[in-house]
């Protein structure tokens, strides 16, 4: 009835609050995710503009 995935299912039996899922570390992982190809872009771009000089 209930989905292991679910942060519910982890909480303990009669509490309604969702079990600890870090959810700060979580999302500072999506940040880092995010920006990583961004900043590896522009380092290759600095890179060939400093190269084709």
């Amino acid at each position: 009835m209930t989905d292991p995935d679910s942060a519910v299912a982890d909480s303990p039996p009669g509490s309604l609050q969702p079990a600890d899922d870090d959810s700060a570390q979580s999302g500072r992982w999506d940040a880092v995710w995010i920006l990583l190809p961004i900043v590896v872009f522009v380092v290759l771009l600095v890179a060939m503009a400093y190269f084709a000089s």
